[in-house]
């Protein structure tokens, strides 16, 4: 009976997952040192615009699309809930640790302003978290956090 045999099976089965598994090791090595390089951008942002000051999650709100077929303009609309006290927060700050400058957005509010609100269009080069940070009157930072998935990046490269 000249057939294929279980054993040649086991063994092309074996090679092909062998096979695959190198295709699948860079392109997971390129994404881990993605998510490192957009981990850095963020926190040299975080650190440069706020010093040693930590941003406290809660108390924003982000509303950005799930997902972006294009990366060119992305529609974001964020909000900060006024302090305790009901004094509104001086700024609102977008981080997009993926694009090739991180800061994305910082806006920033008037004593006259009613609401610590914006809608605002942003490019985004790629998937990401997008992190709004609010800055309150007493100093002190509140955060929230998005994941997008941009099917058409809009940066393309580095203008550095």
């Amino acid at each position: 009976m000249a057939g294929i045999r279980r054993r040649e099976v086991l063994v092309g089965a074996a090679a092909l997952a062998a096979a695959c598994r190198g295709l699948v090791s860079p392109v997971a090595a390129q994404s881990a040192s993605q998510a490192a390089a957009a981990e850095a951008a963020k926190a040299e942002i975080l650190r440069a615009l706020f010093g040693d000051r930590v941003p406290v999650p809660g108390n924003v709100q982000l509303k950005i699309p799930v997902i972006a077929e294009n990366g060119g303009s992305v529609q974001v609309a964020v909000a900060a809930d006024p302090a305790p006290g009901g004094a509104m927060a001086r700024r609102i700050v977008l981080i997009a640790p993926g694009n090739p400058h991180a800061l994305a957005a910082e806006i920033r509010f008037g004593p006259r302003a009613a609401r610590a609100e914006a809608v605002i269009r942003l490019r985004l080069g790629r998937s990401q978290t997008v992190l709004a940070v609010a800055e309150l009157p007493d100093g002190s930072l509140r955060s929230a956090s998005a994941d997008i998935t941009v099917t058409l990046g809009a940066c393309a490269e580095s203008f550095e």
